[in-house]
């Protein structure tokens, strides 16, 4: 989230350091293939190539002024699952799928615990 702030805000270095520290967390904890880490990997390297379209787009309006053809920057918007995702994390809730079986082994566990406590 710290990188796509960065981004928003054109500043494609402190977004690419931000995000290199997030890719080396994701692959040191969860490893190569996961998918926060392949997603973050995808990230850097959208990160790089809108960093050039940017220094080309500053070549441009150096060598030629006023009369540049200047490229407009993509930014992208984060999803909502994404941020709400990011923000469980940084507060700690974590969310863990189950199965059916599993549900209906929770809510058995549950019902036995009440009548355990009830007599």
């Amino acid at each position: 989230l710290v990188a796509r702030v960065y981004e928003s805000k054109a500043e494609f270095r402190s977004a690419l350091q931000h995000e290199k520290e997030g890719y080396t967390i994701y692959k040191n904890q969860l490893g190569e293939h996961h998918e926060k880490t392949k997603e973050s990997s995808e990230y850097l390297k959208y990160l790089t190539q809108q960093a050039v379209a940017l220094q080309r787009t500053m070549n441009e309006i150096y060598k030629n002024g006023s009369n540049a053809n200047i490229m407009p920057l993509k930014f992208t918007a984060p999803s909502m699952a994404s941020v709400l995702e990011q923000l469980n994390i940084i507060n700690g809730i974590l969310f863990i799928p189950l199965s059916q079986k599993d549900l209906e082994n929770l809510k058995a566990e549950v019902q036995r615990r009440q009548q355990l406590h009830e007599s």
